[in-house]
């Protein structure tokens, strides 16, 4: 029984298999103060844009696992064909960008190599997050999804999403990944900062980032605490008057919320409307949602973007009848 268990834990090393080799005709390379090599196989790499990525890198939230990361490559074309942008080996600690040739500043890496890292974050630190029993998954709440725990052996692209090692690390992006500031201007503009910004690719999973009973577990396993900044809930439905309704977004500031509001009378749409609210500083901040005289109920998605990293989330779907919310006297 111990030497299967002692498989199973093995089996993220073993298949992992990406053999640290320099290869000699490597463009360029970099060794940052922490050790790591940052090797070039393009020729649009050179030094200074190594010590540009390694800039990137170091923005992550990291601790001691940081030197025990090997290598850092930038490889000109594609793997195997596809438009994956990055991958970790757990083998030889080594992250390999891909399409270098194409992808020519570090700042354009930079979702990519948290995620890869948040691999070596993952993998250093809650070593059994592959696992359906493990504490993380219980905390994570994946016991009813459709997680896929046979990545080792039956990996498919088009489950990528519910594999627990991408889960996790698209958590780490969230919760420690370097991240951008985005203007109140550029918001108040354009959809563009909403479209670009950062969010988990499991968009059916709840909200890690106020999932505060996890955080609590990473920060005990890992000892690097998430930036309190980082944790953004959606807002709450406060009341409702026959024009109006109020939401409340509590405790979280710089903060833009986009409402997706459509109104409907005996389930038949009426009309869709859009708003913008941005919370500037933190309190017990509201704001409100004329209402459409003629609908009996609308349903209402919010798109939460933090200004500070850049890092959000979707809302899903929620839907309100407005005489069952008036005669409760919500």
């Amino acid at each position: 029984m111990m030497k299967y268990v002692l498989l199973l834990l093995s089996l993220p090393i073993l298949l992992s298999l990406d053999p640290l080799v320099y290869d000699s005709d490597y463009h360029a390379s970099y060794q940052s103060p922490e050790g790591i090599m940052f090797v070039s196989y393009s020729e649009k790499w050179d030094e200074e844009n190594l010590k540009e990525l390694y800039k990137e890198l170091i923005q992550n939230k990291h601790g001691k696992e940081i030197s025990l990361l090997q290598e850092v490559r930038i490889q000109g074309g594609s793997l195997n064909g596809s438009a994956a942008k990055g991958r970790f080996s757990a083998l030889t600690d080594t992250i390999t960008l891909y399409h270098g040739d194409k992808q020519t500043d570090a700042s354009s890496y930079r979702d990519t190599l948290s995620h890869e890292y948040g691999h070596h974050f993952a993998y250093h630190y809650i070593k059994s997050h592959h696992f359906p029993f493990s504490e993380w998954s219980k905390l994570r709440g994946l016991e009813d999804a459709p997680v896929r725990w046979d990545a080792f052996w039956n990996y498919s692209d088009g489950d990528h999403m519910w594999y627990p090692q991408e889960i996790m690390a698209d958590d780490y992006v969230l919760l420690y990944g370097s991240g951008r500031k985005t203007s109140k201007n550029d918001v108040l503009s354009s959809n563009e900062p909403f479209y670009q910004m950062t969010q988990h690719e499991n968009k059916e999973l709840p909200n890690v980032l106020e999932n505060k009973k996890l955080i609590a577990y990473l920060e005990k396993e890992t000892g690097i605490k998430a930036d309190r900044d980082r944790i953004l809930t959606g807002p709450e439905l406060k009341t409702i008057q026959k024009d109006k309704i109020t939401f409340a977004a509590s405790d979280q500031s710089q903060v833009a919320f986009k409402a997706q509001i459509t109104y409907f009378q005996d389930g038949v749409k009426l009309a869709s409307d859009e708003k913008l609210f941005i919370i500037a500083s933190s309190g017990d901040e509201t704001f409100t949602i004329p209402l459409n005289d003629a609908a009996s109920s609308f349903e209402v998605t919010f798109e939460i973007l933090d200004l500070q990293t850049s890092v959000g989330f979707e809302t899903p779907p929620e839907k309100f009848h407005v005489d069952s919310l008036l005669s409760k006297g919500q």
